[in-house]
């Protein structure tokens, strides 16, 4: 089964991913336990929590979904007179 993935999902993800290295690499200076000067273990915890923060804001920035709402095409039949519609 293949599973199409549109490229502005790929980018959200390429891009949280990023973000979760970028962290990871910085924790590595700032470990306490490390002899001055030696790189010590990044923290992956912040990294993986930095990367899935970024993706959930990536995805609400560029509206990212599955696409069903703009595939649905709009109801042939006409409102029923006399009942209430919401929003008007």
């Amino acid at each position: 089964m293949n599973l199409h993935i549109s490229a502005e999902n790929a980018l959200v993800f390429a891009l949280s991913c990023l973000v979760a290295y970028v962290v990871y690499r910085r924790t590595q200076y700032q470990q306490h336990t490390n002899p001055p000067g030696q790189q010590g273990r990044g923290d992956l915890l912040a990294a993986l929590t930095a990367g899935a923060a970024a993706l959930v804001m990536f995805a609400f920035l560029f509206g990212m979904g599955d696409g069903s709402a703009a595939a649905e095409p709009p109801s042939p039949q006409n409102p029923v007179p006399g009942t209430d519609m919401p929003g008007r």
